[in-house]
């Protein structure tokens, strides 16, 4: 036993193998500190058709040691270098914005989720009404946080990037001996936009072995190519950064989708999902319907007269398919007909004498 649960269920939305691709719109920072932009952000992700709005929740004081410590983005298109807690300060999503958000969301239709980033964090999101809980990559080794979190008895998304397989299995450690079996696995790389050849989509396919849970894929390329690809590798979750506008300052939005993009994304996803189908060797039903058309029945080579000996040479293959297949080829081999046939007759085995010829 693996201990995780084969489906999870976010407020009601059944995610795992099987079910509807789950579409993540990742506002995350993309707030720019706007609570109306951040409502509107909800809006856009819900006429783009995405089923979960995600936000962050963390406070600069408590992760950045360094506040000297400077990080380099491109924000509108310009490159913009500062120091990270000024800028983390400024992007923090107030505690008191958060119930606001979680029931604009719902009225909306989506399930309102978050990343907590310490404790204090974990309460803010559960006195907002959380049903669940994200933790974002950098704190899938923070093993007090996951501990505290996995307590809670809820639903939980861990990120995974930048995690080798010894923190992954810390991580498992921790899940199992809290009994917190609906966890959700998303393979993500810890890069800003992501290339392709860093992207490595199958490391998803290994998570979903090694962890045995529902697993899916968190996206930091440009563009909805890597997103596809990992529908067709299996992911449960789509996490993708959404902003109502790229050209917006901060540092997340160029690398995000815009609404238009998004709803792109999400009518692709379902297309998708619509194309894998399942693993059964059945065929469709209206592909069936196109057999006769399509495949080739056994019929006279040639013009053959009553008392021909059927030998390979008097018989071929043509359509339609209403006829005799292949398969039966062997057994008509030494009959002999019962009737003169014109050439490209079907053959049927009412018009073969009962005896083979010997």
């Amino acid at each position: 036993m693996n201990g995780f649960a084969p489906m999870v269920e976010l407020e009601g939305r059944c995610i795992g193998p099987g079910r509807p691709v789950f579409v993540i719109a990742e506002i995350g920072i993309n707030h720019n500190g706007d609570l109306d932009l951040a409502r509107r952000s909800v809006d856009a992700a819900a006429e783009a058709g995405a089923d979960c709005v995600k936000f962050q929740t963390f406070r600069a004081e408590e992760f950045m040691a360094d506040r000297e410590l400077e990080y380099e983005y491109l924000s509108a298109g310009t490159p913009v270098r500062e120091k990270m807690y000024e800028m983390f300060k400024r992007l923090e999503l107030p505690f008191a914005w958060h119930r606001t958000l979680f029931e604009h969301a719902r009225s909306r239709g989506l399930v309102p989720l978050t990343s907590v980033a310490d404790p204090l964090c974990v309460e803010a999101a559960l006195e907002a009404g959380a049903g669940a809980f994200k933790l974002a990559s950098e704190d899938l080794i923070n093993l007090p946080l996951l501990d505290s979190v996995a307590a809670r008895g809820l639903p939980l998304i861990l990120s995974t990037g930048m995690a080798d397989e010894e923190e992954i299995a810390d991580a498992l450690d921790v899940l199992r001996r809290r009994g917190a079996d609906r966890t959700i696995f998303l393979h993500c790389v810890s890069l800003y936009p992501t290339r392709d050849e860093e992207t490595n989509l199958r490391r998803m396919t290994a998570l979903a072995r090694v962890t045995g849970a529902v697993t899916g894929y968190s996206d930091h390329t440009l563009g909805s190519e890597a997103c596809l690809a990992a529908v067709a590798l299996g992911a449960c979750v789509l996490e993708k950064h959404f902003t109502l506008d790229r050209s917006l300052p901060g540092p997340d939005h160029s690398l995000s989708a815009d609404p238009r993009e998004l709803a792109d994304l999400v009518r692709s996803v379902r297309r998708v999902e619509a194309m894998l189908g399942g693993e059964s060797l059945e065929i469709a039903a209206r592909e069936r319907e196109f057999r006769h058309a399509f495949r080739r029945s056994v019929v006279a080579a040639r013009p053959l007269r009553r008392g021909t000996v059927l030998t390979a040479d008097d018989l071929t293959l043509k359509r339609p398919g209403s006829g005799l297949r292949a398969r039966e080829i062997p057994r008509l081999l030494g009959r002999v007909l019962d009737r003169d046939l014109p050439g490209d007759a079907q053959i049927a085995w009412g018009m073969l004498q009962t005896e083979r010829n010997s």
